[in-house]
């Protein structure tokens, strides 16, 4: 992906989670997968690195 779509994608998540967070009781139901964990891991340990290749097994 590029960068514009990589900022598309990370909004429209931004937007869910506002959602999510507005409607009571509510739950969309995703399991977290590999890549997203991957993700949350990075975010609570503060070390964000660029990423040259995207997979979800690295």
């Amino acid at each position: 992906m590029n960068v514009d779509q990589h900022l598309k994608v990370a909004q429209w998540h931004i937007e869910q989670a506002r959602l999510h967070a507005t409607e009571s009781g509510y739950s969309c139901g995703c399991p977290v997968n590999d890549h997203d964990q991957k993700a949350i891991d990075s975010v609570e340990s503060g070390k964000i690195e660029e990423e040259k290749v995207c997979s979800v097994s690295s």
